[in-house]
């Protein structure tokens, strides 16, 4: 049903995309979207919001599907239309640039006939990803091949020669041009947009930021689990922490910690509702939709095989690996293009009673484990200023202006 759908919406959809060659770009006009136009969150998000403040000779606008985060970004004061209302598809065959952090769907697939594509991405590859990645990703075989032909936009949305990209490093550079299939020079080191909150006094409000400023004024220290999705989505990750949620608030009452769970956008729909005093359950009306703000106040980050530990090590705040299930994770879902031992400077635990001990011991010293983080930052972030959405507006305005 779901197939039937969507080939139904590109049939009806399709004569937008012809009409996007023919219609005059605004050069002033820039178009911003992430998670398939239902989040307002990632480097989309702070390019965004910088260029709103910073640059207003351009006129940038947030396009989404999800009514909530169209009032978000309304109660902002910020750009904001619904992808497929009349505005919204106005906007879209006028821009002249269009940024995303996912794919062309975080916008308007349809009308990308000659709109100039900025694809920030949404972290550092420590997965293998797009072409280079041999299990997930859905190589063009020669069906999708002959529908790119009936449907280009379908093509688009997956090769990106035209597009500029952004990397954190010269070793990002490499990886992103490899899974991208682009030119090494289409691919700007320039640091995240969404790494910058990190270096902002200022912390946006939300719901969580306001109980953790609470929790920190009881002594308590707050550690943040963000496991990576498995299969897209369709995989149920509940089994990696749900099973020992008793045992894991007792512990974590023992030693004066909070935890935060946040799944990724895929599962972000698994939550639990059991009273658990010590446990929060993160969900996008909790935090605005968006984790980074939060991270600046937290103390420890436990992860898999999430990227977001990358970004993580420019807080230089103890990290607790939790690979659980790294065997069947290489084998079925995603391969690395690391040893995953060289370039993930923290304990590896095979459990939480060895990630509970962890927290404990980080508690008690951060400083374990700091020169392993900070080789690691190195080798993957060449700035680490706040600046990353200056240098990306700059390389937009030098290469597509």
């Amino acid at each position: 049903m779901e197939k039937l759908k969507k080939a139904l919406t590109h049939i009806v959809m399709f004569p937008l995309y012809w009409i996007s060659y023919i219609f005059p770009k605004d050069k002033k006009l820039w178009l911003f979207g992430a998670w398939f136009g239902e989040k307002y969150s990632d480097n989309s998000k702070y390019l965004f919001e910088y260029i709103s403040k910073e640059h207003p000779e351009i006129k940038a606008v947030w396009l989404t599907k999800n009514p909530e985060t169209f009032n978000l970004v309304k109660k902002k004061g910020l750009n904001v239309c619904k992808t497929y209302s009349l505005k919204g598809i106005w906007y879209a065959l006028r821009a002249n640039v269009c940024v995303v952090s996912t794919s062309l769907r975080d916008i308007n697939l349809y009308t990308t006939a000659k709109v100039k594509v900025v694809q920030l991405w949404h972290g550092i590859p420590l997965k293998k990803i797009m072409f280079d990645d041999k299990i997930s990703f859905k190589h063009p075989g020669l069906v999708r091949k002959i529908l790119f032909i009936f449907f280009p936009f379908l093509k688009k949305d997956i090769y990106y020669s035209d597009a500029l990209l952004i990397a954190t490093s010269e070793e990002v550079q490499d990886k992103l041009a490899s899974a991208f299939k682009v030119p090494r020079f289409n691919v700007k080191v320039t640091g995240y947009p969404r790494n910058d909150v990190f270096f902002h006094k200022e912390v946006e409000n939300s719901k969580l930021v306001k109980r953790l400023k609470e929790e920190k004024r009881k002594g308590k220290s707050i550690a943040v689990y963000m496991p990576t999705h498995r299969k897209e989505g369709k995989i149920d990750i509940g089994s990696l922490l749900l099973n020992e949620l008793e045992f894991i608030d007792r512990k974590l009452e023992e030693i004066n910690c909070v935890l935060l769970t946040k799944f990724h956008f895929y599962h972000s729909n698994k939550s639990e509702n059991k009273d658990l005093r010590n446990i929060i359950f993160v969900n996008d009306e909790m935090i605005n939709q968006d984790i980074y703000p939060v991270l600046k106040m937290t103390d420890i980050l436990i992860t898999d095989y999430s990227s977001v530990y990358f970004d993580y090590l420019l807080l230089n705040k103890p990290i607790i690996f939790a690979p659980f299930d790294i065997e069947e994770y290489l084998k079925g879902d995603r391969e690395f293009y690391y040893d995953y031992n060289k370039v993930t400077p923290g304990p590896k635990c095979k459990n939480w009673v060895e990630v509970l001990n962890w927290i404990y011991k980080f508690i008690e010293n951060p400083k374990l484990y700091e020169r392993e983080r900070l080789k690691i930052r190195d080798i993957f972030h060449k700035y680490r200023d706040g600046e990353s959405s200056k240098r990306v507006f700059n390389e937009i305005i030098k290469n597509f202006s």
